[in-house]
Formats: C-alpha cells, sequence, structure tokens
C-alpha cells in the first residue's frame, strides 16, 4: 500500500474523528460526507456550531500548534477524509503541492485571526497603560470609518474564531457561505473568495455572497446580496428598486442578522 493510500481514512456516522479538549493529531481535508463541529456549553449542552462539508479542511492546528482541540468533530453520514500528518504535510509540500493547497488556504485564514487577536491585545494593554498614566504603545486604534463585527451568538463566535472583535480593514468587505466549488484564479488569490465564510449547516439560511460592507467619502454602507435576506436591527433590509439592497450606516451600534431575524449567525456591528 503507497503512503497516499494508507492516509485516506474512513469513518462511519456518529464517528467522533476529534475530540475537544484533546489533541489533534494531524490535519484532515474532506474527500466525502460531511462533519460537525460541536462544542459543550456551560451547562453541558451539545451546540451545534458549523457543518463541513466536501473540500473542507479541519485540525489544521495541530499542524503549528500542541493546543488542545476547541471543539469535537463528528461524523455525519460515511465520510472519508485525507490525512497528513506534520512529516507528511512538509514532503507534500515538496512532491505534490495541489494535495494540500486547501489546508495552506486555511492556515493563511487563521494565521490573520490570530493576528487581529494580537491586535486587540494591544489595545486593551494600550487601555490599561493608559489609566495607569504610563506611556502609551504605537498600536492600531479605531477611527472614524472603522467597522468591527462581534458575535452574539455562539455560531457567530465560532465564525470569528475567537476574536472578540473583528476589524474589517478592507472594504467591500464580503460575507456569505462557504462552498466548495469556486471559481478560482489561484490557491491564494481568487475573484470568488468571501473576505468572511461562514459554514452554514442545511437548509442552508446564508447565500453564497450574502453581503458585504462598502465605504466611500460619503460614509460607511451595508449591501444585501442575498435570497434570504439581512436583518438590521430586527428589521429586513428592504429594496427601493431592482437589484442589490444598499443602506447606510451612521456612526454607532447595529445588530445584523443573516438569513432571518432569528438567525444563529447574529453580529454586533459597530460604525465608528
Amino acid at each position: 500500500m503507497s503512503q497516499e493510500q494508507a492516509q485516506i481514512k474512513n469513518f462511519s456516522t456518529g464517528a467522533v474523528i476529534l475530540q475537544e479538549g484533546e489533541a489533534s493529531d494531524g490535519v484532515y481535508i474532506l474527500l466525502s460526507g460531511c462533519v460537525v463541529i460541536s462544542r459543550r456549553d456551560d451547562f453541558g449542552r451539545n451546540l451545534v456550531l458549523a457543518e463541513l462539508s466536501e473540500g473542507e479542511v479541519f485540525g489544521e492546528m495541530g499542524l503549528i500548534s500542541h493546543e488542545p482541540c476547541s471543539a469535537t468533530v463528528s461524523a455525519v453520514g460515511d465520510v472519508q477524509v485525507r490525512f497528513f500528518d506534520k512529516k507528511e504535510f512538509v514532503q507534500a509540500m515538496a512532491e505534490n503541492f495541489s494535495s494540500v493547497e486547501s489546508i495552506l488556504g486555511t492556515l493563511f485564514q487563521r494565521m490573520r485571526q490570530m493576528n487581529l487577536r494580537v491586535m486587540e491585545l494591544e489595545n486593551q494593554i494600550e487601555a490599561q497603560t493608559d489609566q495607569l498614566g504610563k506611556a502609551k504603545k504605537n498600536v492600531v486604534t479605531f477611527k472614524p470609518g472603522n467597522v468591527t463585527l462581534s458575535g452574539k451568538t455562539e455560531q457567530a463566535k465560532h465564525v470569528l474564531d475567537g476574536v472578540e472583535r473583528l476589524v474589517v480593514e478592507k472594504f467591500p468587505f464580503q460575507i456569505g457561505r462557504w462552498a466548495a466549488k469556486k471559481m478560482k484564479s489561484s490557491w491564494f488569490l481568487s475573484s470568488d473568495e468571501n473576505d468572511l465564510d461562514i459554514h452554514d449547516i442545511p437548509p442552508y439560511g446564508i447565500s453564497r455572497h450574502h453581503c458585504h460592507f462598502e465605504r466611500n467619502k460619503a460614509g460607511i454602507y451595508l449591501v444585501d446580496e442575498s435570497r434570504l435576506g439581512t436583518w438590521l436591527n430586527g428589521e429586513r433590509l428592504q429594496s427601493k428598486g431592482s437589484g442589490a439592497i444598499k443602506v447606510t450606516l451612521e456612526p454607532g451600534t447595529y445588530t445584523l442578522s443573516l438569513g432571518s431575524v432569528e438567525s444563529v449567525f447574529t453580529f454586533e456591528v459597530i460604525v465608528w
């Protein structure tokens, strides 16, 4: 049996592939089937955070960290995965780069999230230092024209990957459902990418390109491109004509719900 064949793994429905609190032994690419990502809440209840399908990656932090898994990954129906441990990943980078492209994309996304988390911590330190009357650090601060996102539900917090407050750094900033089949120009640059991917669970409530933020000299705008709608402060955005729905966001705090007013993907948006 070749090394390639040896690292194809099969799981039956209900099988736990990764367990919350335990170490990940490597990284997995879903070849077929679906898995659910879940976590125990403070009351011991099992909370489903996301569902992953063919082409998606999980366990990737096992390549760069020895931290335990933050959630449990379980098979839904029969599942087949391609598994890489650290040594095999490095070997594939040299010999069969295309086999690990999706892993690299996920790792780069994770690194961006980690960078945002560092920025959060720096701002917290700056605020504490300022209160003590000590010298301020040269860190990123919020200024007019900034937009931030924070999760109001556990599922929304999971989408932000532990970042308490995501700073929107580029415009337009696209939010939508992750899809395995994307029109890619290259593994690191795609015209079909979202800036914030949401791993929705069927029946889908999130569109492939659901909504996005725009910014120009006149201000900040939220544009709804979805089929099922976008809710702002409990009210669905309403079109005044054909095409996408575009509303102005004045400085302030908003509640953004995707797909329905009671969506599990609900965020707090602050416009500065």
